[in-house]
């Protein structure tokens, strides 16, 4: 059961970023990755709640939740979130003439992404 649990989550994931990044360049242009930033900061939020909300219903641990964190956790925000493609991304940006805009979306989406699943999992205790 927990790999159908994580099987689909993925697809919904899958298609959820797949979706976001074409709706992004479609209205933004696609001169920077809006699209991998959304994702990887919405699933940061959501990994920081559900943290938080199994921990507080479980009482300190997450035994008992495997199906959720399974779904949610591994499948959804696992396929959603994209690290290799953020990786890439500041790459590319690093060796094109600007390469203070790598710099500032890597540090920007490593803090903004940290600060967003700390609130995430202390809106939830």
């Amino acid at each position: 059961m927990i790999w159908l649990a994580i099987a689909v989550g993925a697809a919904l994931g899958a298609m959820l970023r797949f979706a976001t990044d074409r709706y992004l360049i479609a209205h933004k242009g696609p001169g920077f990755p809006y699209g991998t930033l959304v994702v990887n900061l919405a699933g940061s939020l959501i990994l920081g709640l559900l943290t938080g909300l199994l921990l507080g219903a479980a009482g300190g641990s997450a035994g008992g939740w495997e199906l959720v964190s399974a779904f949610l956790g591994t499948g959804f925000c696992g396929a959603l979130t994209t690290f290799s493609g953020f990786v890439s991304q500041v790459l590319d940006m690093s060796i094109n003439p600007s390469h203070w805009k790598g710099t500032a979306y890597a540090l920007g989406s490593v803090i903004a992404g940290f600060a967003l699943a700390t609130a995430g999992y202390a809106l939830t205790v």
